[in-house]
């Protein structure tokens, strides 16, 4: 039997409830106020100061949070329920573009909820330099801001802020790619203790690294290539834990690489190249489980060899340590690196034969042997040499010589190298090529002194596979 149809009493009870509880979440959650006035008139002094792209008081009305343009965001806060200015986005359209005499804005600081803060390619006019400054440091203690992005101002001047450090909720502060902002990096950065991020790269920073900067335990990122840091890596960095990238590249530091740095078993991404590093690089690097990028090249090691265990490093995809003097044989470890992409060893004092298990690299696409003294049998089968094409370098090496079972005339790839020759030939004319190529004309025989590359670059003779 059915059960009975609801009665229209109960119905009615029914609806009844329903809108007394719609009424109660209305009375409980009441809409946001407008923006307070004085908070207003700060957000119109910032942008007035930055930006001429409109009548930003016209713009405002009389609540800017009611209609945000781009690059204001708005978030309730908790006193008196009234909306405020959380997000300040300026220089890339649709955000508001800056003016030519745009001056940093002090006043933006003075926004009680601000979290984040973008001025990107903002300060540009050479003829309009503006200065780097922030507020007394006692007008930042209850600052909320969490992120601070300063990029791509080429006419932004002066040193890094101390009053930085008094920022205590930051979590991701970037000053990159400012050519005139110099100076040493302020000791009190290493207080920010929530600091997820840190990019101080592409600006013209000079003296140390400062060491406490191994005291940000949360630090995920830090980038401080492109700059004139000297002296030695702090072992202290080896402290940061969830460390996954480490970019010191490009700078003038010197001496060897920490031992400290195998303790950064977060790291995906290791680059040090283009410095003044020497000696053997640490022993425990295979401890880097997670390293995914390995950048060591430009650094005058000073002959030592290559580590065998680099080749213990499962997630390895590209290993960069071109010039910079190693010496002795390529490890065999390295067939190892079965994730391995990208291998550049060029312009090194490496010996030896190429290992054969460098062809059963299944992901390489890019391997550069240039410039060093290695000898024999090219080892790899034409599969190989077709996949990489003229992403594989092998000149420079007198020593080294290719068999006719790997060349295979009409699949038309060019393989860089000058100096590779047919073993079958090279024992009775040491200068004679076979199959190679300068510009699209095969050329068979002894090459006119004259003909050979004046740069390895611009021109590349080959061999036809």
């Amino acid at each position: 039997m059915a059960p009975p149809a609801p009665s229209s009493r109960t119905t009615l009870s029914r609806a009844v409830l329903y809108l007394l509880l719609l009424l109660s979440l209305q009375v409980a959650a009441p809409a946001a106020a407008a923006m307070d006035p004085a908070e207003r008139e700060t957000l119109l002094r910032v942008m007035e100061s930055v930006s001429a792209d409109r009548d930003w008081r016209e713009a405002a009305g009389a609540d800017p949070c009611s209609a945000p343009w781009p690059g204001l965001e708005c978030r309730p806060g908790t006193a008196a329920a009234r909306m405020h200015v959380a997000r300040l986005d300026f220089g890339v359209p649709p955000h508001p573009t800056c003016r030519d005499t745009a001056t940093f804005p002090l006043a933006a600081f003075a926004l009680p909820e601000l979290r984040s803060l973008f001025l990107v390619g903002c300060f540009r006019n050479p003829r309009a330099v503006a200065a780097f400054t922030l507020p007394p440091a006692s007008n930042l203690s209850a600052s909320r801001l969490q992120q601070l992005s300063v990029r791509s101002n080429p006419s932004l001047a002066g040193a890094l802020p101390p009053q930085l450090a008094r920022l205590r909720s930051l979590r991701v502060l970037t000053v990159s790619q400012n050519a005139l902002v110099r100076g040493a990096v302020p000791e009190g950065i290493g207080d920010l203790a929530g600091l997820v991020h840190l990019d101080l790269s592409y600006n013209s920073l000079t003296g140390p690294i400062p060491a406490r900067l191994g005291g940000l335990r949360g630090l995920v990122g830090l980038d401080l290539s492109y700059n004139s840091f000297s002296g030695p890596i702090p072992g202290r960095l080896g402290d940061l834990a969830q460390l996954q990238k480490l970019d010191l590249s490009s700078n003038n530091l010197t001496g060897g690489v920490p031992a400290a740095v195998t303790r950064l078993r977060a790291l995906t991404f290791l680059a040090l190249a283009n410095n003044g590093l020497r000696g053997r690089l640490p022993a425990g690097l295979s401890a880097l489980r997670d390293l995914q990028y390995l950048i060591l090249e430009n650094n005058p090691m000073g002959g030592v060899p290559l580590p065998p265990e680099l080749g213990n490093i499962p997630r390895l995809q590209e290993l960069r340590l071109a010039n910079s003097g190693y010496s002795g044989p390529i490890p065999d470890t390295f067939r190892l690196l079965s994730s391995l992409t990208t291998l550049s060893l060029e312009n090194n004092n490496l010996t030896g034969r190429i290992p054969p298990g460098l062809s059963r690299l299944k992901r390489m696409y890019h391997l550069n042997l240039s410039k060093n003294g290695l000898d024999g049998v090219v080892p790899f089968d034409a599969a190989f040499l077709r996949r990489l094409g003229r992403n594989l370098d092998l000149s420079g090496n007198p020593g080294l010589c290719v068999t006719n079972r790997a060349v295979m005339p009409g699949v038309g790839v060019g393989v860089c190298g000058d100096d590779v020759v047919d073993c079958e030939r090279s024992a009775a004319a040491e200068s004679s090529v076979v199959g190679r190529v300068v510009r699209g004309e095969v050329t068979t025989g002894r090459w006119p002194a004259g003909l050979l590359r004046p740069a390895a670059v611009a021109l590349c003779s080959c061999l036809l596979l």
